[in-house]
């Protein structure tokens, strides 16, 4: 995580500059008292206090302990991503310089390996960090520290020549006896802490889908706000942003999951709860219990959707068969605005999932477009379908302008499927399965009176 130490660090860069200088002084005293600088001691130092400032300098200090470790899908990918070549430089250097020092490049790379593991669990497990174990990480650091080794073994024999074979035979034994004691007792003491407290997931993000120190500390705020304050994330990736969508940080709990909108950090939508069927000693949950535990929970988290709209409940149906969805609509001049609020509360009153999206339109031509007409292209287009609604909304076109459109809502007749998202301008696909009738939707610019087409053309 250097790039992101990097950039949500202020203090490290100005904590390096110090070090250097440091270094600086201390071999200038050096050098005017004994007449040379032990450059490899001093170069071993300045690179593992670089190591340690970069891998566990705090980056969200209101962030809990993540005690999760992901383990990568394609570990080679992962080495070799631009995070990866600076795990893998970032341990070049302590190795390289104590392989040079000491003359033991086992016990150096095992060492190094050890401080690699340690590292990671103390980012899982230590608070106000906003860290996380990652597997990859270890990993790119360990080929460093081996990268370096070779280096400094290279660098050691040259000068060494002199040594005897019998010598340098006996070196290598000590090494290599040193390295495996390091290495055994090592990685007990550390399975030992990491096993217990770490849960082992296996994530099959790619290697632009990893979060960066913001993200983290983001996921770890709206998680403990959403599932109470000892909830952590389990897994964390971030989708970055195309043209026509922003980006997406997606976090995953042990009880449900939530997505932000990045880099606004608005949260869009959750899983908080499972649904499960309803028992038959329910109390039935009525439409104002709805309502009510709908506009408390909307209070809290999204008091945005409480102005100037109108709220509506609807059976959500499913395995929870007295679940209901609580919607907030906005409409300026009798348009739909893109503003909305979705809540699906179960039959216990838990809020299942929710659904919002915090956005105005600005600048809307009036429609000229009536009702009527909208209804008539749809026939037009389709003649043996039935029109079964049309609503006037707000719609950002494909080169990110407001219009406004009717969404004509269709039912096609028997035999007839209905058309898809590629089916052509103006089409959107029909609704889920099994919660009514098959239905379709059909967009026109109600300026202009031509087929709608955007980056979503959702049913009304």
């Amino acid at each position: 995580m250097i790039d992101a130490s990097l950039g949500a660090s202020p203090f490290l860069i100005p904590a390096l500059a110090l070090i250097l200088l440091a270094t600086a002084v201390t071999a200038w005293l050096l050098h005017r008292r004994n007449g040379r600088v032990p450059v490899a001691p001093l170069g071993a130092a300045v690179s593992g206090a670089a190591v340690l400032a970069a891998t566990l300098s705090p980056l969200g200090t209101h962030a809990p302990a993540m005690r999760v470790c992901s383990l990568p899908p394609d570990l080679a990918a992962s080495l070799f991503a631009d995070q990866g070549l600076m795990n893998i430089a970032l341990f070049v250097p302590s190795a390289l310089f104590l392989t040079v020092a000491t003359r033991r490049p086992v016990t150096v790379a095992a060492a190094l390996a050890l401080l690699s593991g340690a590292v990671e669990v103390a980012q899982a497990l230590t608070p106000g960090m906003a860290r996380a174990c990652d597997a990859s990480d270890f990993g790119a650091n360990l080929l460093g520290a081996l990268l370096g080794c070779l280096a400094g073994h290279a660098w050691s024999r040259r000068r060494t020549d002199r040594t005897t074979p019998e010598t340098a035979g006996r070196t290598r034994a000590r090494d290599l006896r040193l390295g495996v004691i390091v290495s055994v007792c090592g990685g007990i003491l550390l399975s030992a802490v990491a096993l217990p407290a770490l849960a082992f997931t296996a994530s099959d993000a790619r290697a632009d889908q990893r979060p960066d120190a913001a993200q983290l500390a983001a996921a770890a705020d709206a998680v403990r706000v959403f599932f109470g304050p000892e909830a952590v994330p389990t897994d964390v990736r971030y989708t970055p942003a195309t043209q026509r969508r922003p980006g997406r940080v997606d976090v995953s709990t042990g009880s449900g999951n939530i997505t932000l909108a990045w880099p606004s950090r608005e949260v869009t939508s959750g899983q908080l709860a499972a649904v499960v069927p309803e028992k038959a000693s329910q109390a039935r949950l009525t439409e104002g219990t709805a309502r009510e535990t709908g506009d408390a929970f909307a209070a809290k988290h999204f008091p945005w959707a409480l102005r100037d709209s109108q709220a509506q409940v609807f059976a959500a149906g499913g395995p929870d068969q007295q679940a209901k969805v609580v919607q907030w609509r906005s409409r300026v001049d009798g348009v739909l605005m893109p503003m909305r609020l979705d809540v699906v509360i179960g039959a216990d009153r838990k809020i299942l999932s929710f659904a919002a999206r915090n956005e105005h339109a600005t600048d809307l031509p009036r429609a000229t477009m009536t009702r009527e007409q909208a209804a008539a292209k749809a026939r037009a287009v389709y003649p043996d379908a039935r029109v079964t609604s049309s609503e006037l909304m707000a719609r950002l076109d494909n080169r990110g302008h407001w219009r406004v459109c009717w969404m004509v809502s269709l039912t096609p007749p028997a035999g007839m499927a209905p058309p898809t998202k590629t089916a052509g301008p103006g089409a959107a696909s029909g609704p889920s399965a099994g919660t009514g009738p098959m239905v379709f939707g059909l967009a026109f610019d109600a300026v202009t009176g031509d087929p709608f087409s955007g980056p979503t053309t959702p049913r009304a």
